[in-house]
């Protein structure tokens, strides 16, 4: 599916007794969308009493600016910044240091970095996955739209005497305690681990359904009530994913 990038807002208020929702109202208020001079494309509650809009274009986020810090002297307006674009480097050799693969790329791929100029050439390792084999990883860069474009279209790279699949990496965190989505284990404040095959509080590797032949039943699914829950919490076609996957994508730059 086409990725698609919006221009995004931050509103909060300066009184520090008013909710979220008060908040929102407030900005429902002030914008009077359905005059029709503005379009938001996506409106919603973050913490600390935060409204994130989401806009098609740059001219539509201004106007939507202008318009609440002449009109609503008591909100606090930001604009976000949109991050780069993620590749994922399939099994790259961990020999590679990170100064071996930024230099491998932009020398060994003149097809995907030689025409750019120095600020597209960015590249900025942000981590590396562990494979199933112990002498190779995945690496995780963000580069500029125009590399990930080209890089995403060729899918495949050239690293020393490695030729790598390059694939579009998702900006969506995904907990491997909780299952949940938008933070990692590591900020996790549940104390049990889910199983992501059943849901109940066992690793995966304990799972009796599985041994069982038990189909699974994605967690995050079944929170929501959904009636479709038979696949596995990681699983990337579950609509719950998909749903905060393109939530996470909307600050991405892809263009």
């Amino acid at each position: 599916p086409k990725k698609v990038t919006l221009h995004s807002i931050v509103v909060t208020s300066n009184n520090e007794m008013d909710t979220g929702e008060e908040v929102l109202e407030k900005v429902r208020k002030t914008a009077d969308a359905k005059e029709g001079w503005v379009r938001v494309e996506r409106i919603r509650k973050a913490k600390d009493r935060k409204i994130i809009m989401g806009f098609r274009s740059k001219e539509e986020r201004e106007k939507m600016k202008e318009r609440l810090k002449t009109t609503a002297k008591d909100l606090s307006v930001e604009e976000v910044k949109n991050k780069d674009p993620m590749l994922l480097l399939r099994d790259v050799l961990n020999i590679n240091t990170d100064e071996d693969i930024q230099k491998a790329l932009k020398n060994q791929n003149r097809g995907i970095f030689g025409s750019l100029d120095e600020e597209e050439n960015r590249i900025e390792i942000k981590y590396r996955r562990k494979t199933r084999n112990p002498h190779t990883s995945h690496i995780v860069v963000a580069v500029s739209p125009l590399t990930w474009q080209k890089a995403v279209e060729k899918g495949y790279a050239h690293i020393d005497l490695q030729r790598i699949k390059v694939e579009d990496q998702t900006p969506l965190i995904q907990c491997t305690r909780c299952l949940g989505f938008g933070h990692s284990r590591r900020f996790c404040t549940d104390t049990t681990d889910l199983c992501s095959h059943c849901g109940g509080p066992h690793l995966r590797s304990d799972c009796a359904d599985i041994i069982a032949g038990i189909p699974p039943k994605c967690q995050n699914c079944h929170r929501a009530k959904l009636t479709e829950t038979n696949h596995n919490s990681f699983d990337r076609n579950c609509p719950i994913r998909k749903k905060w996957d393109t939530i996470a994508r909307s600050t991405v730059a892809y263009c």
